[in-house]
C-alpha cells in the first residue's frame, strides 16, 4: 500500500470536524484542534521542516519551525477560512498526496492547486483527460475540422513502445522546463536532436517550432498585429494592406522599400475570449470559477474573498451579479526589461487579465494571470497605451453584450459576461492608463477643483489638507498650520462629462 493510500485514513479522521477552528482560544475543543493539526503536519513533512504558519498573524506567509507554530496557534488561533490545510499537503479533494520535492514545487508539477489532482503519479499529470474534456462530444459529427480532433489523435502516440508518457504530454513537460528555466530556441533544438538521435525508437518532435505547433491547437497561441513605428495605429481591419501609417505616414517595413516584408513593430496580442470560455469546458474548473457563490462561507468581520468588494458593482448591474458564472476581471500592466540589464533601457510592457471568481489560493496564483497583450519597446507606450489596448476592448465589448458558452459541469449552454471591475498598477502608470495628469499641480487624483497644491521653494507640496475635515472641526479655527483659519470646502472633482 502507497504512503499516499496509507495517509487517506488520517485525512478521514481530520476532516470529520473542523469546527474547533472558530472556538474560544484555550477551550478543550481548540487545545485538541492544534494537538491534531500538528500531529497532522508531523505526518507529512520531516522533522526539521519548516513549514508555514497558519496563524492568525502569520495568514499561511512566514515560514517557522513547527515548536514555533504550535506556539502561535494556541496563542493566536488558526486563521477561520483555513478549513482546508492545502499549504499543508492537503488536496482540495481525494486523498492525501505523497510530499514532493521543491524543485517540483517552482517547476509547477504538484497538485496543490487544486486545478489537477491525481490519486496516483501520473506522469502525464492528466493531461489527456484535461484535453477530452475540452473537446466537445457534439462535434464528433464533424471531428475532421475540430481544432482538437488532431489533438485527440496526437495524445494516442506513446513516446516510444511501452512507455509511460504520451509525445504530447512530454513535449508538454520540455516546454515548461524550457520556459521556466529560459532555455533557448537553438538550445531546445539541440536538445531535441539529442534526445532522437540517443533513443532511435523514441517518437519525439524535431525543432521548436513543430513543438508550438502541436500545443497551438490548445488555443495557447497569439495573432502578431504589425503596429506603426510611431504607435499611431493599428495594420489591422482597415489598415490591414496599408504599407504606410496613414496618419504620419511612417513606413510599415524596417527596409522601407519593403521588400523583405519586415514589420518595424509587432504587438502580440493573446486571445482572451477562448481562455474565458475554455474554463467551463472543464468540471473541475467551471466549479471552481463558481466557488465564490457555491461553497463560499462568509465569516463575520473577516475578508475571505474579494467578492466584499464587488458589492457596489453588483448593486449597479444585478443582472450580471445573477450568474454566478459571469467572470470579474482586473487589469494589471507595468514595465520590464526582458534582457535583464539596468544598463539597457529598451522596455516592455505586458497587460495581464486575471479573473477573480476562484477561490484565494487560485485567483492570485501565476498560472490564474492571462496575458492580454506584450507591447513591445523600446520605450514606455506612454500616452499611445490606448492604441495597443483596441484588441482587448473590443473582446470586452463583445463578453459584455454576451458570449455564447457551454457549461460541462450543467451540460448546458449559457452567455458569458465579463467586466474589467478595477486596474492594478503604480502611480506613474494611472497616468499611462487613464490618460490623465500625474505630476505637477494636478497630480492629486482627489483635488481635480482647486487643488492644494502650492509651490515652497523648489518643490510642488501639498498643504491645504484641512479642507477635508468637518465643517465643525476645531482643527479648521487653529492658526497652529499655516497662521490662517481654514473655511474653504474641499476640492471637487472632475465629473464624467468634465473629463471626457
Amino acid at each position: 500500500m502507497s504512503p499516499c493510500r496509507a495517509a487517506s485514513g488520517l485525512l478521514q479522521s481530520v476532516l470529520m470536524d473542523r469546527s474547533w477552528i472558530n472556538t474560544r482560544l484555550f477551550s478543550k475543543a481548540h487545545l485538541d484542534g492544534v494537538s491534531e493539526f500538528m500531529k497532522f503536519v508531523f505526518e507529512r513533512f520531516d522533522e526539521n521542516a519548516e513549514i508555514l504558519c497558519p496563524c492568525r498573524k502569520c495568514l499561511n506567509q512566514v515560514c517557522l519551525d513547527k515548536g514555533h507554530v504550535e506556539d502561535h496557534l494556541y496563542i493566536h488561533g488558526m486563521v477561520s477560512t483555513y478549513t482546508r490545510w492545502i499549504n499543508h499537503g492537503e488536496p482540495l479533494e481525494g486523498i492525501i498526496t505523497e510530499n514532493r520535492s521543491h524543485s517540483d514545487e517552482q517547476l509547477g508539477f504538484n497538485d496543490d492547486v487544486g486545478l489537477n489532482q491525481d490519486v496516483d503519479d501520473d506522469p502525464n499529470d492528466g493531461i489527456p483527460e484535461m484535453v477530452k474534456e475540452l473537446f466537445n462530444p457534439e462535434d464528433e459529427a464533424s471531428a475532421t475540422k475540430s481544432m482538437f480532433a488532431a489533438l485527440l489523435e496526437e495524445m494516442k502516440h506513446e513516446l516510444y513502445p511501452g512507455a509511460t508518457y504520451t509525445r504530447f504530454s512530454f513535449v508538454v513537460k520540455l516546454l515548461h522546463i524550457k520556459s521556466f528555466y529560459r532555455i533557448s530556441n537553438i538550445a531546445f533544438n539541440a536538445i531535441l536532436k539529442l534526445i532522437s538521435s540517443a533513443f532511435p525508437k523514441c517518437s519525439i518532435l524535431a525543432s521548436y517550432q513543430e513543438a508550438k505547433k502541436l500545443i497551438r491547437a490548445l488555443g495557447l497561441g497569439y495573432d502578431s498585429i504589425h503596429v506603426c513605428p510611431n504607435n499611431c495605429v493599428l495594420f489591422r481591419k482597415a489598415h490591414e494592406k496599408l504599407d504606410k501609417c496613414p496618419v504620419c505616414g511612417a513606413s510599415r517595413w524596417k527596409d522601407t522599400n519593403g521588400r523583405k516584408k519586415i514589420p518595424a513593430k509587432v504587438l502580440r496580442h493573446f486571445r482572451l475570449i477562448p481562455r474565458l470560455k475554455r474554463i467551463f469546458s472543464s468540471k473541475k474548473i467551471s466549479e471552481l470559477a463558481q466557488w465564490h457563490k457555491l461553497k463560499r462561507k462568509a465569516v463575520e468581520n473577516e475578508l475571505s474573498h474579494l467578492l466584499m468588494a464587488w458589492k457596489e458593482f453588483d448593486r449597479k448591474y444585478q443582472w450580471f451579479a445573477e450568474d454566478a458564472r459571469n467572470i470579474r476581471l482586473g487589469l494589471a500592466t507595468d514595465g520590464f526589461n526582458p534582457f535583464g540589464k539596468m544598463s539597457s533601457s529598451y522596455s516592455m510592457w505586458p497587460v495581464f487579465l486575471i479573473p477573480y471568481n476562484f477561490p484565494p489560493w487560485v485567483c492570485m496564483d501565476q498560472s490564474n494571470f492571462m496575458m492580454g497583450v506584450l507591447i513591445p519597446g523600446k520605450e514606455c507606450p506612454g500616452k499611445d497605451f490606448d492604441v495597443f489596448l483596441e484588441p482587448i476592448i473590443e473582446e470586452l465589448l463583445e463578453l459584455w453584450k454576451g458570449v455564447p458558452t457551454t457549461d460541462t459541469l450543467t451540460g448546458k449552454s449559457f452567455d458569458l459576461h465579463a467586466a474589467v471591475i478595477w486596474c492594478i498598477h503604480d502611480y506613474p502608470a494611472l497616468s499611462t492608463m487613464s490618460g490623465r495628469v500625474t505630476r505637477g499641480y494636478y497630480a492629486c487624483v482627489r483635488c481635480d477643483k482647486n487643488p492644494c497644491s502650492k509651490r515652497i521653494r523648489n518643490k510642488i507640496c501639498y498643504s491645504d489638507n484641512r479642507r477635508y475635515l468637518e465643517r465643525d472641526n476645531p482643527w479648521r479655527n487653529s492658526k497652529d498650520f499655516n497662521g490662517k483659519i481654514e473655511k474653504r470646502d474641499k476640492p471637487e472633482e472632475f465629473s464624467m462629462e468634465e473629463l471626457m
